[in-house]
């Protein structure tokens, strides 16, 4: 297996100043590093820059995806996390799910590194430029008050079946594009998100949700709200919104997003994802057996349609198109039944066999669904 490792620093809130840009450059030799964003891509090697001392020192968002196995997110966050101290212990795994506090002020980084060998992850070609858009959003998220991604974090990076889960927060059923980005990110099954679902309260509006921010202006001094217009005038806009609303999160002293206790272990969790997966194949089944069905009746009323229809598919040159014009054929037998059905079908493949003699992978797709093209 060919190793492939890709690593990705961004500024969000404001661009490096020289002394950050400089640290910055001494990390790697060979990536690309600005103001905003410091890119690699290694076929061969490794990264050996100081990632937590990067976050602190500017950037805001890091993935590194390596594809045996490694999968880390982190995020910088000025004023803390979502939770306190003491609540993020319950969503906090040991290396998967961790917050490094800075030494001094509120602010940390939030790391996400469950652990894993390879072959865990897909080897498929993630997209990392969607990944990448993502980031920030996830981070406002957290800055806002969001618990949703330090629950989806504790179920990427959690190995002990008998722990039991953190607060489930609101609106686990409903999860916006980038939310939904990480769940892909880390593969999270789809059947294990609908059993955490049960027990997620129903997502308040967004008005609801929304800080109250006339009460946080009102604490302010004039000085120190033209502190920050000044700020906000001087290309640091983007810095003073996400300090701002986390600080009218902390300002309410209570948590801005809806929980529920959480009561289930992982091995409860895991169990209910098998049940739920169970019946969601039974209703695939079931939906798939009344789209025969409708196939069927469409085909015995009239079967040169669909001889004409699989002569089309066979028109494209495409493999994955012999495969359907197979099945197509296939169904005609069924449609038609008995020996009726079996010589119309393979009568129609055998015209096509003559009539493109060449075609190899399709007269494979015939052989593989029985009908006999010679």
């Amino acid at each position: 297996m060919s190793v492939y490792q890709y690593v990705y620093f961004a500024a969000v809130d404001k661009p490096l100043d020289n002394q950050q840009l400089e640290y910055m450059r001494h990390q790697s030799t060979r990536a690309e590093v600005t103001r905003w964003q410091f890119t690699n891509e290694y076929h061969y090697g490794d990264f050996h820059g100081n990632s937590l001392e990067m976050m602190r020192r500017g950037y805001d968002v890091h993935p590194h995806y390596a594809n045996y196995g490694v999968r880390k997110l982190m995020f910088r966050l000025p004023l803390g996390l979502p939770v306190g101290a003491k609540p993020f212990k319950a969503y906090a795994t040991e290396y998967g799910l961790e917050w490094k506090k800075d030494k001094r002020g509120k602010g940390g980084v939030l790391s996400i590194q469950p652990e894993c060998d390879a072959g865990f992850y897909s080897e498929d070609y993630f997209d990392f430029e969607r990944m990448v858009a993502c980031l920030p959003k996830i981070r406002e998220g957290l800055m806002t008050g969001d618990t949703r991604g330090l629950y989806l974090a504790w179920l990427a990076s959690n190995w002990n079946e008998e722990s039991l889960e953190p607060p489930v927060p609101a609106g686990l059923g409903k999860l916006p594009p980038e939310l939904a980005e990480l769940t892909d990110f880390y593969e999270l099954d789809s059947d294990l998100l609908a059993a955490t679902n049960e027990q997620s309260p129903k997502l308040p509006g967004q008005a609801a949700r929304e800080p109250d921010i006339d009460q946080w202006l009102a604490n302010h001094s004039p000085d120190t709200l033209r502190a920050l217009m000044r700020r906000v005038l001087h290309d640091d806009a983007a810095a003073v919104r996400a300090e701002s609303l986390a600080a009218m999160r902390n300002q309410s002293g209570k948590a801005t997003w809806p929980i529920n206790a959480g009561s289930r272990t992982l091995e409860e969790l895991r169990e209910l994802a098998n049940t739920k997966a169970d019946q969601r194949k039974k209703r695939e089944l079931a939906s798939e057996k009344r789209k025969l069905e409708k196939r069927l009746a469409k085909i015995r009323k009239d079967p040169a349609a669909a001889i004409a229809d699989a002569e089309k598919l066979i028109q494209t040159r495409s493999t994955q198109n012999y495969t359907k014009a197979a099945q197509v054929l296939a169904e005609l037998r069924e449609a038609v039944g008995g020996d009726e059905g079996s010589r119309i079908a393979d009568q129609a493949a055998k015209k096509i066999a003559k009539k493109y003699p060449t075609l190899s992978y399709a007269k494979r797709a015939f052989k593989e669904e029985g009908l006999n093209y010679r």
